[in-house]
């Protein structure tokens, strides 16, 4: 059977999309063509992120100037949490545990892809040192993240800052056999008495 192209382009767009197959792209297209209030509800909430923009001061999405947690005057500015992404970022929020701030540096070093510290949201970082007692480095568990916080640890102790780096452990619910080496070993490393 063949689709109206307009359908088709539809499923071709959303497929493009971070994980959507081809068959969930077109099950979505479907969808939204025969839920047209659905489809317009979404083509609003798209249009309505024209408005996004990078915050000034910690390179999260704003919808001016500055982000919601630049703006919150109730958030600890002695710690700041560097993270590659602003998905990053809004897991830790998620977590509802950091009270502090961020920085996000748009990526990782990775010189085989040819980003070095100039690639990353660097230089915007350093100015904001002054005050901060503490800076966590939550960079991805990757070589790439590793790298990146081996780095950043180096430049913050060079400047007198306190680095500390996320904990590595072992997921809630998770069966030990199941549970790679290294993150075992971490897991041991960094122990805690009860």
């Amino acid at each position: 059977m063949r689709y109206p192209e307009s359908l088709l382009k539809l499923a071709r767009a959303l497929s493009r999309l971070p994980g959507i197959g081809p068959k969930t792209a077109q099950k979505l297209a479907l969808h939204l063509a025969f839920h047209r209030e659905e489809a317009e509800g979404l083509r609003e909430a798209l249009e309505a992120t024209r408005a996004l923009g990078v915050c000034r001061v910690c390179g999260n999405l704003a919808e001016g100037e500055l982000c919601p947690i630049c703006q919150d005057e109730g958030r600890d500015r002695t710690l700041l949490a560097v993270v590659e992404t602003v998905a990053d970022l809004y897991a830790l929020e998620r977590s509802g545990e950091f009270t502090g701030v961020y920085h996000v540096l748009g990526g990782a070093l990775n010189p085989l892809e040819g980003i070095g510290p100039k690639e990353l949201n660097l230089e915007s970082l350093w100015p904001r040192l002054p005050g901060v007692k503490e800076v966590v480095l939550a960079t991805s568990m990757t070589v790439e993240g590793e790298a990146t916080a081996l780095y950043l640890a180096e430049e913050l102790r060079r400047r007198g800052i306190k680095a500390t780096r996320l904990a590595y452990g072992l997921p809630v619910g998770g069966s030990l056999e199941y549970v790679d080496e290294v993150t075992l070993g971490r897991a041991l490393e960094g122990r805690k008495p009860l």
